[in-house]
């Protein structure tokens, strides 16, 4: 009986050393995945040696947006990046934090912007909570709270939570941008009221949708009055139908526009009539795919997103013996934007790693 059990403790110890039956997410867990052909673009010509991410390659070179920080956080959170999170928290630390714990939308040069956007904070804010449980960072979980505490001290009026304040005076707006609400950012927060966030949460999944199958563009609080775009811009319905979704919203208006939209051109344009459904613009941008993906991809509509992500991907350019490859921008004229390229990055991260594409 000794020596059975000996035998079976020797094969079990040879089987950990050789790894055979050790999963390999376990022994690979702590490392980052691969770095995908957009962030060899944005590490290349958009990240500076301060660890900022400037704008485009053209005239906005020395200007860095607040959005530009919250997308990256969240993309380095998918792609299991500690060491680029952490360079990237220090970025936000040094440059674009206020004493308050409040974030300036736009940085020129190093002259802070005297606004906030509700939207980065809110971003920023939910990454940093769930970077500080991924891995096990307290540092990260308490800066977190501190920009809670800030938004709800400062950017809450009767229990909304509006686009934007004055950095110095405190001042607010008096609407809230529907493509604003992030519910992971709402579920995050460890003070926000109940009450409060049950009427954003029912804001969002309740808003009417016009009868081509748009969302309002904003709601006043004030008022009580919801706002539509004449000429609508699909980013920010994607972004509602995506955080819709993420709360268990009905979307089924905008996926039947989209989908009416992209079998009828073949494409998905930025910008459309709210009344005729019709495009109002020739362009089409990756950011508008990027957005209909993830809201595919939540929605389980998995063939659809396939074909989005198709047309996404040739917005890219991928001939590595021309300059700029991974960026969707043109090699030519040099026109990209980091928002395009961020958000493509994160559709297709999250449509790899659910082995959707």
């Amino acid at each position: 009986m000794k020596k059975r059990t000996l035998f079976i403790v020797i094969i079990v110890a040879s089987l950990g050393i050789y790894g055979v039956w050790i999963p390999v997410e376990s022994r690979d867990s702590s490392k980052p995945k691969e770095n995908l052909a957009a962030e060899q673009f944005i590490q290349k010509y958009l990240v500076k040696g301060d660890g900022r991410i400037q704008t485009d390659l053209l005239d906005q070179k020395d200007i860095y947006l607040s959005e530009t920080v919250g997308l990256w956080m969240d993309y380095l959170l998918e792609k299991n990046d500690n060491a680029q999170f952490r360079d990237t928290v220090d970025t936000l630390k040094k440059y674009f934090l206020t004493k308050h714990y409040l974030v300036a939308w736009e940085l020129r040069g190093n002259e802070k912007a005297p606004a906030n956007a509700f939207i980065d904070d809110l971003r920023i804010m939910a990454a940093l909570y769930r970077a500080g449980e991924k891995w096990n960072h307290p540092v990260y979980t308490k800066l977190a709270e501190n920009m809670e505490a800030s938004l709800l001290r400062y950017q809450t009026r009767n229990g909304w939570f509006v686009d934007h304040i004055d950095l110095e005076s405190k001042y607010q707006g008096d609407t809230i941008t529907l493509s604003y609400i992030i519910p992971d950012g709402f579920e995050q927060m460890q003070s926000l009221p109940e009450e409060w966030k049950s009427q954003t949460k029912q804001l969002l999944v309740g808003a009417p949708a016009s009868s081509r199958g748009f969302y309002p563009k904003s709601y006043n609080t004030l008022s009580d009055k919801f706002s539509f775009d004449t000429e609508v811009n699909l980013i920010d319905q994607f972004y509602v139908g995506y955080h819709r979704a993420q709360w268990n919203g009905d979307v089924e208006p905008l996926l039947k526009f989209a989908k009416s939209a992209f079998a009828k051109e073949g494409k998905l344009y930025g910008r459309y009539s709210l009344n005729s459904g019709e495009p109002v613009v020739a362009f089409e941008a990756a950011a508008v795919y990027a957005l209909a993906i993830l809201m595919c991809l939540e929605l389980g509509e998995h063939d659809f997103a396939r074909q989005l992500y198709h047309s996404m991907k040739e917005m890219q350019q991928l001939d590595e013996g021309l300059p700029y490859y991974g960026g969707y921008t043109d090699v030519y004229s040099e026109d990209t934007h980091t928002f395009d390229n961020l958000l493509a990055l994160l559709a297709e991260r999250k449509g790899i790693d659910e082995t959707i594409f």
